[in-house]
């Protein structure tokens, strides 16, 4: 739909179109027929499934889905999935192992079987079969705590039903639990090892956060076959249908608020002249997370309790964020012995020492030690040309001097970064694949920069706010919920779905779509 023809009134307006929009948007839009406008900042919507091409369109990259869980038949992710693209989105299964584990003394393989995983851990440290057995006991507790509080109430469980599940109440992060259960360091350095996927070392994390990653990957990693566009694609035409709509290249500049409830948004194109330009709505929902949302998008005239605490517990958690490094390859990365599984690949077996020497190749561009490694052309049966990405956690400040600079024109000093980074990351892998590097065609540099640029969200951070234990300490932390103090006003995504990813913003489209609908009819609908 043109912007010119948009209407200026709907039933629900969503500011962001990532999959906690897109998931409560069709819910309600299919079993409410609500008329919904999400408002997009990028040129292209589905904020982190998005995916993108280079050269002519002949290499795919997706932005951020590298893998799902919890997508095999009966997993509830699949079903709401499932319900939300109208089952039009298949879902491949990535093949076994899906994960593999890189050390420089040895490499664990991780396969989607529970029992497999359990009988290979204990194979390889039978001195600690005990405490294995009593992990996955202990993971399936934590993170079924996790699910039912979002089913039952929409809303994480507070940081006190958590430690109450531990053998000592001062069990809190995934590192108090790993030294105290376990005595091998190999062991505890395995266990930790997708601590990529919510971008916190041992010592930062929930123990209940990292437990609920596990489960969700015991079945297996899975790809959306022709990739994460896929999805937006699916949903967009559920919207129209309700005359709804999608604008792009918009951004949403501040929250209208009269009488203490929120009644619209004042937004702005940023192309051409800059229009600006009102729509309004009953209900406003926001996925560009909670501290844009209450520190950018209120008002300062709008009094928030918690906005200070919030800013300052912003300052003392920063949020992750990365590098990603997009090849496009001449041939098929087989050759090397890869079939589509993802590589974790670690300087030693602290992970402590890993994160805290995240920046340490920037510096001086030396081998770089700490990666994921995927290949999204051997996860997807629809890819006609073959792709990589590889990934390393980094800090904002290592690029913030740019940050003024706009996209793409940035200057001779970045681009210098960016061909330094590329040429390391590359450098770093044909070292351990000798060959790699003749069949790279095409390289792209993303850095916290790009991020920032595209979603808005503080420090470029590619997971919402961090997910250490006073996040689900409810009094002391009460921004981590999709209600919020304003009437009207709810929040979506991974900051509302109380852990990152793909699979935590689902879950905080579905609570909030819970809370505005108010009636537990639709986890009935869902389930049929």
């Amino acid at each position: 739909m043109s912007k010119e023809n948009l209407s200026e009134n709907y039933d629900i307006i969503f500011i962001g179109s990532g999959i906690g929009s897109l998931t409560s948007a069709s819910l309600l839009a299919q079993f409410e027929d609500k008329k919904i406008l999400i408002i997009e900042k990028h040129f292209q919507a589905g904020g982190y499934t998005h995916s993108f091409a280079r050269k002519q369109n002949k290499y795919h990259w997706d932005v951020g889905i590298h893998y799902v869980g919890d997508m095999h038949d009966s997993g509830f992710c699949r079903l709401l999935m499932d319900k939300i693209t109208r089952n039009n989105v298949q879902w491949q299964k990535m093949s076994e192992p899906f994960e593999k584990f890189v050390y420089p003394n040895r490499t664990f393989e991780l396969y989607g079987n529970e029992e497999k995983f359990k009988s290979d851990l204990i194979a390889q440290f039978p001195e600690e079969e005990e405490s294995i057995i009593r992990y996955f006991s202990d993971v399936h507790k934590a993170s079924a705590l996790f699910g039912k509080s979002m089913m039952m109430k929409s809303s994480t469980p507070d940081l006190s039903a958590f430690t109450k599940q531990m053998q000592d109440p001062s069990i809190i992060t995934l590192k108090d639990y790993l030294d105290y259960h376990f005595k091998n360091d190999d062991i505890k350095a395995i266990l930790a090892s997708q601590w990529g996927d919510y971008g916190l070392p041992p010592s930062k994390c929930l123990f209940a956060t990292h437990a609920a990653l596990v489960v969700h990957y015991f079945n297996g990693g899975y790809y959306p076959v022709g990739g994460g566009g896929k999805i937006f694609d699916s949903i967009e035409p559920i919207l129209a249908e309700k005359g709804g709509a999608v604008v792009t290249t918009t951004e949403v500049l501040e929250i209208i608020i009269e009488d203490s409830k929120a009644i619209g948004v004042k937004t702005r194109f940023l192309r051409g002249q800059k229009q600006e330009r009102n729509f309004y709505a009953p209900v406003i929902v926001s996925c560009a997370g909670a501290y844009p949302t209450y520190t950018k998008l209120i008002p300062d005239s709008v009094e928030i309790s918690f906005r200070d605490p919030l800013k300052d517990f912003y300052k003392k958690e920063k949020m992750a964020t990365s590098i990603c490094i997009y090849l496009g390859l001449s041939e098929s990365p087989a050759k090397f012995g890869f079939k589509g599984e993802n590589y974790w690949i670690f300087a030693s077996n602290d992970h402590e020492e890993n994160f805290q020497k995240r920046n340490d190749w920037l510096k001086d561009f030396s081998e770089i030690k700490n990666m994921y490694v995927s290949f999204p052309s051997l996860k997807d049966p629809d890819a006609k040309n073959h792709t990589a990405d590889i990934i390393s956690f980094t800090d904002y400040s290592l690029f913030e001097k740019w940050k003024d600079q706009p996209w793409k024109k940035r200057g001779e000093e970045y681009e210098e970064m960016k061909k330094k980074i590329a040429e390391t990351v590359i450098s770093s892998i044909d070292t351990r694949y000798p060959g790699f590097k003749d069949i790279i065609d095409y390289i792209e540099v993303s850095t916290p920069l790009t991020n920032e640029h595209f979603t808005s969200h503080p420090d470029g951070a590619i997971y919402g706010l961090a997910c250490v234990p006073e996040r689900y300490d409810k009094e002391k932390s009460p921004w981590f919920d999709c209600v919020t103090p304003i009437a009207g006003l709810y929040l979506t995504g991974a900051d509302a779905g109380g852990s990152p990813g793909i699979a935590g913003a689902m879950m905080g489209g579905l609570a909030v779509t819970q809370k505005i609908h108010g009636s537990r009819a639709l986890l009935k609908w869902l389930m049929k």
